[in-house]
């Protein structure tokens, strides 16, 4: 993974599905991550449901 650092842009790693992984992006300077090691995708009716 190279580093990418722009002034206005957020880097999100995407597919973390284990803990040596999100060591891994956590490690590179990588603060945002999605993945099955966080929760299943959701449908726009349980997003909303669980912001609630």
């Amino acid at each position: 993974m190279k580093k990418v650092h722009f002034h206005f842009y957020d880097l999100t790693a995407e597919g973390i599905e284990n803990e040596e992984q999100l060591q891994f992006v956590t490690e590179q300077g990588c603060h945002i991550g999605q993945g099955y090691l966080f929760d299943k995708p959701l449908s726009p009716e349980e997003m909303s449901r669980l912001l609630k």
